[in-house]
């Protein structure tokens, strides 16, 4: 099992009080390929992650907080553009932890992420 939850240092959502520390807390998803900069965090449950390095930063990136649907958010809603993980990012994500996969198309980097 694997859970994705975004990650607030700010303040503390249900699994960070209520379950165990997260695998991996991935800070800046537009390093692998999203669109975002936002933090999310991941458990692994019952399974064991691999370690990638994809490096992959070919689109525009925004603020999380700056972005609105065409539809006025409630309070405590969250948009459904805000929330969508690009399919790149997706793909990076299941290479780098899930199978150990290298990606060729990716760029080369001296540092983790």
């Amino acid at each position: 099992l694997i859970i994705e939850n975004p990650w607030n240092t700010s303040r503390s959502t249900f699994l960070q009080c209520n379950f165990i520390a997260p695998t991996i807390i991935d800070r800046d998803r537009s390093k692998r390929g999203d669109e975002y900069v936002k933090p999310t965090a991941y458990w692994f449950v019952n399974c064991e992650n691999t370690i990638g390095y994809s490096f992959q930063q070919d689109k525009e990136i925004k603020i999380v907080y700056k972005e609105h649907d065409d539809h006025k958010i409630e309070t405590g809603q969250c948009s459904e553009v805000r929330s969508m993980i690009h399919p790149d990012y997706a793909r990076n994500f299941i290479c780098d932890f899930i199978i150990g996969k290298p990606q060729r198309h990716t760029l080369a980097t001296l540092f983790q992420l």
